[in-house]
């Protein structure tokens, strides 16, 4: 039976080549020129990827001021610093250019500017944000997160525990898919922010919060990743592979939107959170070893549909043998990724069981838990995280 559900996206997304220069339009003017705030990362800026934008911006009459010293982890202190640059420019607009990191800070910014307290105020929904006073526009360089049509954003605290923060104005108004930014993204970003979205996708698919439009979103995130990565990774220059990924990330994007994340979420979160591993390398070394244990849940029609989105093909006895084969599938995905799966290599040994354990069971790694397929016993949880300690191959649990 059709559970209830409900839809919303207040995210314009305009896609094209070279839309990133054609900003102006989406910069609200209030009294005076227009002014805005550009939050990215010192490598965007050193690729030449930000002055065009800003002299695009500056060309139509809009006061732009960079904020670049975003962190691959992003923290409080960059929320903060960004927050601080609106409120002393009078900017109407922040654009977030980047990766997650970015996009995340330049989301985060866009509340905490509208108050008096600082980011860590509002983490794991503390307390309420103050209401929004300027305009979020969202510009993604990689093809993974989704950032630019969700109202969640995740950072980290001093101590590097990754925390998350939502609201409902979190969410940006103008998405900009410009597949000329990605073409330029080493192999390895191009592979694990790939991943990053199709882990989204199949999490959101296959959760507890599932739907109709999720399940749309999500099949065709999948088939464009599982289509498009392998190209991307063969041609940088491939456009129309890059931007089927874009609109994959940004359609995975909708999916967790509405369905949230899971299990590979929650072990990606502890492993980054201990180890220092990059988000999308994360969740890849998660699900890799996670995907067939999560086969014995009742979503098992989901996971066959998703091994059609794979490209499995043929005839197949029954959804679990046809969800069996998409699993095997996926894996095949990311062992043909520029993705390292042995963890030994950032330091990480079976001397840290307890630390990751630990890290999974966190409240901010909670809801991925409770949303996942198959709910996650603390032994379940015991033996993945051995599993991707141990650096064995995924076993069949099916």
């Amino acid at each position: 039976m059709l559970k209830n559900f409900q839809f919303h996206l207040r995210t314009k997304v305009v896609y094209g080549e070279n839309q990133s220069l054609k900003l102006a339009e989406h910069i609200p003017s209030g009294a005076g020129s227009p002014k805005a705030v550009i939050v990215t990362d010192q490598g965007l800026v050193n690729l030449g990827y930000i002055q065009p934008i800003a002299d695009a911006l500056s060309k139509e009459g809009v006061e732009v001021t960079i904020y670049s010293d975003v962190k691959s982890n992003p923290t409080f202190q960059n929320i903060n610093e960004a927050a601080e640059l609106l409120k002393k420019t009078g900017s109407s607009a922040v654009i977030g250019i980047g990766g997650g990191s970015p996009l995340d800070t330049a989301k985060t910014a866009a509340l905490v500017a509208g108050g008096d307290q600082e980011a860590g105020h509002y983490a794991l929904m503390a307390n309420p944000f103050p209401p929004k006073k300027v305009v979020t526009i969202a510009i993604p360089t990689t093809a993974g997160t989704g950032a630019e049509v969700t109202s969640t954003t995740v950072y980290s605290d001093e101590n590097h525990r990754k925390l998350w923060a939502w609201d409902q104005e979190m969410q940006p108004e103008i998405a900009i898919l410009d597949p000329v930014l990605t073409v330029d993204l080493p192999d390895f970003l191009t592979a694990a922010t790939g991943i990053d979205a199709l882990v989204h996708a199949l999490e959101a698919l296959t959760g507890q919060a599932t739907s109709p439009v999720i399940e749309a979103a999500g099949l065709h995130a999948i088939r464009l990743v599982a289509e498009n990565l392998p190209a991307a990774l063969e041609n940088k220059g491939n456009l129309e592979a890059r931007g089927n990924l874009l609109t994959a990330s940004m359609l995975a994007g909708v999916a967790i939107e509405q369905g949230g994340t899971g299990i590979a979420h929650n072990l990606g979160h502890a492993l980054s959170t201990v180890g220092g591993l990059h988000h999308g390398r994360a969740v890849a070394i998660a699900l890799y070893h996670a995907y067939e244990w999560n086969l014995e849940s009742p979503r098992i029609s989901e996971f066959a549909k998703a091994a059609r989105a794979f490209g499995a093909s043929g005839e197949f006895g029954s959804d679990a043998e046809l969800a069996k084969e998409g699993a095997r599938l996926c894996r095949s995905l990311i062992e043909s990724c520029p993705i390292d799966l042995e963890v030994g290599i950032d330091g990480l040994t079976m001397k840290d069981q307890q630390a990751l354990f630990t890290a999974s069971l966190a409240e901010e790694n909670r809801p991925m838990r409770v949303n996942n397929c198959r709910y996650a016993s603390d032994e379940d949880l015991q033996m993945l995280v051995e599993q991707i300690l141990s650096h064995k191959t995924a076993p069949n649990y099916v």
